[in-house]
């Protein structure tokens, strides 16, 4: 596995080793090796992903003046439109 890889590259080589592990015709050594790699490719797209939410946060101003961090909403976003 390479930590260059995109968060789609890392899910879909994930998706591909749990239809492997279903099939349930893999040797013991082989599902094992396969579920260490699942292990890491899920922390890593769960690092991933809150590297994404840290990168949408906006920083904004309230009332007060102060700067403070306010998550990504769809929802908030909908509504200045």
């Amino acid at each position: 596995m390479d930590e260059r890889n995109t968060f789609e590259e890392n899910f879909a080589r994930l998706e591909q080793i749990i239809r492997e592990l279903e099939q349930g015709d893999v040797a013991l050594e082989k599902s094992l090796s396969l579920f260490e790699e699942g292990i890491q490719l899920v922390r890593r797209c769960s690092r991933q992903l809150d590297a994404a939410e840290a990168r949408i946060a906006k920083l904004v101003v309230d009332e007060e003046g102060e700067p403070r961090i306010v998550p990504f909403s769809l929802e908030a976003d909908d509504e200045e439109i």
